[in-house]
């Protein structure tokens, strides 16, 4: 099995991981994709602002650097977005942001998936 090298944006987001869940972190909404079994999961973590926008996405993940990266990133573009947001999340752009080899792509899709979960899972009144 060959190593995959990683572009230099990846590696500097994976060494800061600014938008990573911390333990117990309140959310209005989580949705989950992915099984730590397969190697790869992600779960985004929401609250909403009284007008209906994501004031803070966090994220959880295991797998490997580049999931980690691009959901860190997902969770930075979310923010201040429309929660309906969640369900736009398009993992190819994600990808291609962060120089990611092609191989890679079927495990940032996880994160589309996560977000159109917690969209479903995100209460009415939270304004969609």
């Amino acid at each position: 099995m060959s190593r995959v090298e990683y572009s230099q944006l990846v590696r500097e987001r994976f060494n800061r991981l600014a938008h990573a869940a911390q333990p117990g972190e309140a959310a209005d909404a989580s949705g989950s994709a992915g099984r730590v079994e397969r190697g790869a999961a992600v779960e985004l973590l929401v609250c909403c602002d009284g007008r209906g926008l994501l004031a803070r996405v966090r994220f959880r993940a295991y797998g490997c650097p580049a999931l980690l990266a691009a959901a860190d990133l997902a969770a930075e573009r979310l923010e201040g977005q429309p929660s309906v947001a969640l369900g736009r999340i398009d993992p190819r752009a994600l990808a291609s942001a962060l120089e990611l080899p092609a191989g890679k792509l079927g495990r940032v899709l996880l994160i589309e998936d996560a977000g159109q979960a917690c969209l479903a899972a995100l209460p009415q009144s939270h304004g969609i």
